[in-house]
């Protein structure tokens, strides 16, 4: 099935975050030429080229830095004004009261406590005494403006006189004022403790009641790029207003830390300066293709366990997986390298690329391998380990949940127990599309002898996976009565109903046996398996994403084999009801999956904007969002013992990273020692390719 509209994608400027790190806290940046930066912190000043960081003028703490576009860079320290080098500072002026502002329009201007400066013939003249304490300077498009905490400073008049703006005698609001700058329109842009406002230099005051794009977080700093965008340092760490709209870029993605004191911005890079360093983000030209080859080299190089599996790695060291890190082993192994491997099927089926049909074939014979490490007939492990891996021979009598270890009858490996039906959902997709896009006869056959010990292993025991002691596990039931007639399983009724109508389904395809079609119709004639895979999705306030990914890709499994209109009515009713409620995520897969099967639109523009947004970052970064103060709560998942949620997720690339559909509403989180795969990247991207909804 081809999707027919589909739109084509093409280049993008893909965000790329990098961290200079200091032990100090930041509190002014100045970016020179050919990408050094200047950095005064509460420890000292530092200059930063080529991520290599060196200290200079030990001796004293200046307070301020600016590079004036020509080459120089200026520090201030107390009275005393400095030119910096890379090897240190030479002071070149003191004045009679501390130095509060140094900046440049068509000349350099130094603001002190009660007077303006401006440099002429290489020395600092008096250009004209403040009539109000001044901390701030804004110069541009052939205006000067000082400010305090209180009060606008407007020079103006053929005399060069201040004309001050209050408050209590204006239009002005009532707010402390902590940053100004000019916008290439002629506009101020004032930083506040209440927010950013715009002043129109006349009588007009624009908040965000006005501007939507303007914020309400407190405001540190403020710079105007060459573009004219802005961008402002905040203390929910930095947003860009660009385009018409605002882009909030939270720590410690954007930032080291969620204040950020000093922002910067040269030749499109955008500098942001806090508690711990600066992260620098610069764009990138590529295409998704090209970002999903980026993922697969890097899930490759780092991520790959012994045989194929493909999960995440733990115990990183300085948010980079170069070294200290240790390939996890997981409760899903099978559930998450199967994602990995129907995206190379999807990529292979698509190009032809011999690296994605490779590594495929890889991960098939690990999935493969679980499927016999028990020693079950039809009983599939969870993970596998072997004595050189972590935790070898740990948990062998412990028989917990997520923890029931057993060694192989030769003692060359050790297996998990417990399967579940996340496990199954896995190996049924995933092995379904690798036996129909890419399995040579050879290794068809042997899928086909893997799926039906499986399915008739749940068909002799009642519609239960039974381990190794006789007793089946916790939650893999497709057992009729118990779907339907124990409220215990009201939650998976309908899940578990379309997992089990997809593995008969796919048993069928693969052996022609018609056992398997015979109890497929029996379970929805019957046992109403049907209708309850109709409504598979319940309300849970949008808490239970792993049902949300099961749902979708039983739907995936069944919806690629069934061709009975009336069938497929139902299983289209389910979908279609599943991806309502999940409209609000923007998930990628989500709306693939219904554009492939119903032919419908997924509001796609918006769906491939989530794919660019998607970070290039495998780092489940801290993520800080808690301080925006636009957000708002639904109280309702109170109702299922949840925890109070925001009303709409926020970008991808701001939240806490985490596996494909989770933590959708999440503020904060994120664990920086450990990484993740970068296979749901690549699953939701190439099953849009394979299904014709991008190109």
């Amino acid at each position: 099935m081809k999707y027919t509209d589909t739109l084509i994608t093409g280049k993008y400027n893909q965000r790329v975050c990098e961290k200079i790190r200091i032990d100090a806290t930041v509190k002014s940046l100045a970016a020179a030429e050919n990408g050094v930066i200047y950095a005064c912190t509460d420890k000292g000043l530092f200059r930063c080229e080529n991520k290599k960081v060196s200290a200079l003028c030990a001796d004293r703490i200046f307070d301020r830095v600016f590079a004036d576009g020509n080459g120089r860079v200026f520090a201030s320290c107390g009275k005393e004004l400095y030119i910096v080098t890379e090897n240190g500072a030479e002071k070149i002026c003191e004045f009679s009261s501390d130095i509060k502002a140094i900046v440049c329009d068509t000349t350099v201007y130094v603001l002190t406590e009660s007077c303006l400066y401006i440099e002429q013939n290489g020395s600092f003249e008096v250009f004209q005494y403040t009539e109000q304490y001044a901390c701030f300077l804004a110069a541009g498009d052939g205006k000067l403006c000082a400010a305090n905490n209180r009060c606008i400073q407007r020079m103006e008049g053929k005399r060069r006189t201040w004309r001050n703006i209050f408050p209590e005698h204006s239009d002005m609001p009532d707010i402390c004022v902590t940053a100004i700058a000019f916008d290439k329109v002629g506009y101020l842009w004032v930083g506040a403790k209440e927010g950013l406002f715009i002043y129109d230099y006349k009588s007009g005051w624009y908040s965000r009641k006005q501007i939507s794009a303007l914020i309400d977080e407190s405001v540190y700093s403020v710079t105007v790029c060459a573009d004219g965008s802005i961008l402002a340092g905040i203390d929910a760490g930095a947003v860009l207003i660009k385009d018409g709209e605002k882009k909030y870029l939270p720590a410690t993605r954007y930032a080291c830390s969620p204040d950020v004191y000093a922002t910067a911005e040269k030749d499109g890079a955008l500098y942001t300066g806090s508690e711990g360093g600066i992260v620098v983000t610069t764009e990138k030209e590529m295409t998704l293709e090209e970002k999903s080859e980026y993922f697969f080299n890097m899930t490759e190089k780092y991520m790959v366990r012994k045989l194929g599996y493909v999960t995440g790695i733990s115990g990183i060291k300085n948010e980079t997986n170069e070294e200290g890190s240790v390939s996890n082993i997981t409760d899903n192994d099978g559930l998450w390298t199967q994602i990995y491997l129907s995206a190379l099927c999807f990529w292979y089926k698509e190009t032809g690329d011999s690296r994605a049909l490779e590594a495929a074939r890889r991960s098939m014979r690990a999935m493969l391998f679980l499927m016999k490490a028990p020693e079950i007939k039809g009983f599939t492990a969870r993970a596998v380990r072997f004595p050189d891996e972590e935790d070898w021979g740990k948990g062998l009598e412990q028989q917990e949940m997520w923890a029931e270890w057993h060694r192989s009858s030769d003692g060359t490996y050790e297996w998990l127990g417990e399967t579940s039906s996340d496990e199954m959902t896995g190996h049924f997709y995933g092995m379904s599309v690798y036996y129909d896009l890419v399995a040579d006869e050879a290794e068809k056959a042997e899928i086909r002898e893997a799926v039906k010990d499986i399915v008739d292993h749940i068909l002799d025991n009642n519609g239960y996976l039974v381990d190794f002691d006789g007793t089946p596990t916790t939650w893999a039931c497709w057992n009729p009565d118990a779907l339907n007639h124990d409220s215990m399983w009201m939650w998976e009724k309908g899940v578990n109903s379309l997992q089990m109508l997809g593995f008969l389904k796919v048993a069928y395809h693969m052996t022609g046996d018609e056992k398997y079609q015979n109890r497929y119709r029996e379970l929805i004639k019957e046992h109403h398996f049907l209708i309850n895979a109709a409504y598979h999705k319940r309300d849970d306030a949008h808490s239970c994403h792993i049902d949300d990914l099961l749902g979708m890709l039983n739907s995936v499994t069944i919806l690629r084999l069934e061709d009975d209109p009336a069938v497929k009515n139902y299983l289209l009713m389910g979908l279609a009801s599943h991806y309502e409620y999940e409209k609000i995520e923007i998930n990628p897969l989500y709306g693939f999956i219904y554009s492939a099967f119903t032919g419908k639109p997924c509001d796609v523009d918006t769906v491939v904007k989530v794919l660019r947004d998607y970070p290039l970052d495998f780092v489940d970064l801290k993520m800080i969002n808690s301080r925006r103060r636009e957000i708002e709560f639904d109280e309702t998942p109170l109702k299922w013992g949840e925890s109070i949620r925001i009303t709409k997720p926020l970008a991808w690339d701001e939240r806490p990273f985490a596996r494909c559909g989770y933590g959708v509403f999440n503020l904060d989180g994120g664990n920086s020692t450990s990484c993740e795969k970068g296979a749901d990247y690549m699953m939701m991207y190439w099953l849009g390719r394979h299904f014709g909804i991008i190109k």
